[in-house]
C-alpha cells in the first residue's frame, strides 16, 4: 500500500476527468491502481486511477492522480469531499 498527500483537486475536460495533485508519501503509485478513501470503520470509496502525469514546477515536480468520470456529476462528488491537504491510501486491484 502507498500513501499520497493530495495539495489540490481539480476537475478538467468539462469534469471528465477528477484530478488528484500532489506527492507520494510512501510506496510507489501507478495507472491502474485505486484511491481509497475511508469515511469511517464501514464506508469506503474507491476509484482507479486512470492515468498520472507529473508537473514539473521550480519548486518540485507535482504528480496529478488523474480518475476518469463517466459523469460530471461524479466530478462533483469529488469536489464535495474536499480531500485537499489530506492524505489517501493507494492499493492495488
Amino acid at each position: 500500500m502507498a500513501r499520497f498527500h493530495v495539495r489540490d483537486t481539480f476537475a478538467i475536460n468539462d469534469k471528465s476527468i477528477f484530478v488528484m495533485a500532489g506527492f507520494v508519501i510512501e510506496g510507489e503509485v501507478e495507472a491502474k491502481m485505486y484511491i481509497r478513501m475511508p469515511f469511517n470503520a464501514t464506508v469506503m470509496m474507491t476509484a482507479e486511477i486512470d492515468h498520472i502525469q507529473l508537473i514539473e514546477r521550480p519548486d518540485g515536480n507535482v504528480m496529478c492522480l488523474c480518475i476518469r468520470c463517466k459523469d460530471p456529476q461524479e466530478a462533483t462528488l469529488w469536489e464535495a469531499l474536499k480531500i485537499k491537504d489530506h492524505t489517501v491510501e493507494i492499493i492495488k486491484a
